[in-house]
């Protein structure tokens, strides 16, 4: 089990170094930060990685204390920037829950969900202006605004003209490339560099489109106890993913894209029951295609592990890590 690795130490120093970051940002947004992030169950996945990545890497080292300290910090960087994409997000797709709550929007209005984004995002860099890492950091935050601006674009303009690459791309820019930052801000923070290639980013970056097809499967067919999301909000805002791009090679083509052209939250319960029984009628190839990034992952994986020095037991260990990571990305149920 991939807990069995972010264990309570590390969440619990995630966490009070997540407070002390929020704690010290000097703006009327504070409050309101502060109980969106800190007051939900939020996984912590993103910064979760950045330092088990760390952890495995320099355990019985003499410089860890200086690592993990490189590694928390890199870690609450990344975890106010998700946090942002949240509260923007949602704010733009109207979404109306977030967490099993209320979305930031919802709660604060869009002029505050706006604003609180924007000194979110600039704070969390503002952690890191000391850090060679942040070059890095400011990479990975446009490719997944410019991820953001694609799908945004294909929904506006009403595109249905795309291909299986298309979808692929968006969840690599949206999701996936941070997943495969992640795993290289922990290499980096261990001075490890070197073990990131861009064989293991590949492989990273599969394993972040994995979990991205399991999230769209969820929104569509899983519990919504569990999802703590609106059930169906994927299909209320449009969203083009790879349920989408399956079922217009069908009958239900036509249809769909009459549902799809109404407005966000417009959909009626008649529409919604239509296109997720359309959606289930390709559920077998959208999970094929988890699969094979999944599967794909994990070979890479073992492929670099095997070419690695064997006598190198926090290489091995970080593998280890990963496999299991990738396992519990693609078949995660919340």
């Amino acid at each position: 089990m991939v807990l069995e690795f972010i264990d309570a130490e590390i969440m619990e120093q995630l966490n009070k170094k997540l407070t002390q970051a929020i704690n010290g940002l000097v703006s009327p947004t504070r409050e309101r930060i502060h109980n969106f992030i800190l007051t939900t169950k939020g996984k912590r996945l993103r910064p979760a990685f950045i330092v088990v990545t760390t952890d495995l890497l320099v355990r019985d080292t003499e410089y860890r204390e200086v690592a993990m300290e490189r590694s928390y910090n890199a870690a609450i960087a990344i975890e106010l920037l998700h946090n942002m994409t949240l509260i923007h997000d949602d704010l733009i797709d109207g979404a109306p829950i977030r967490r099993g709550k209320k979305a930031f929007h919802i709660l604060h209005g869009a002029d505050r969900a706006l604003h609180d984004g924007d000194v979110l995002h600039a704070y969390a860099l503002t952690l890191l202006k000391n850090e060679p890492t942040l070059n890095l950091v400011l990479d990975y935050a446009y490719q997944v605004s410019l991820g953001n601006a694609i799908e945004l674009e294909d929904r506006l303009n009403h595109n249905f003209d795309f291909d299986m690459d298309h979808v692929i791309k968006i969840m690599e820019l949206k999701t996936a490339i941070v997943f495969a930052g992640c795993v290289k801000l922990g290499c980096l923070a261990a001075n490890r560099g070197d073990i990131f290639t861009d064989r293991l980013h590949d492989a990273i970056v599969a394993a972040g489109i994995a979990f991205q097809i399991q999230d769209d499967y969820l929104d569509i067919l899983g519990n919504p106890e569990q999802f703590g999301k609106v059930p169906y909000w994927d299909i209320q805002e449009s969203k083009r993913n790879l349920f989408l791009y399956f079922v217009l090679q069908t009958k239900y083509a036509s249809k769909i894209k009459q549902i799809y052209n109404k407005p966000v939250g417009e959909k009626t319960e008649e529409e919604i029951n239509f296109v997720i029984e359309a959606f289930r009628s390709v559920n077998h190839k959208v999970r094929e295609v988890r699969d094979k990034y999944a599967k794909f992952c994990i070979q890479e994986l073992e492929a670099i592990q095997a070419a690695q020095n064997s006598e190198d037991s926090q290489i091995s260990e970080l593998f280890i890590f990963l496999k299991i990571l990738v396992q519990f990305l693609a078949e995660r149920e919340k």
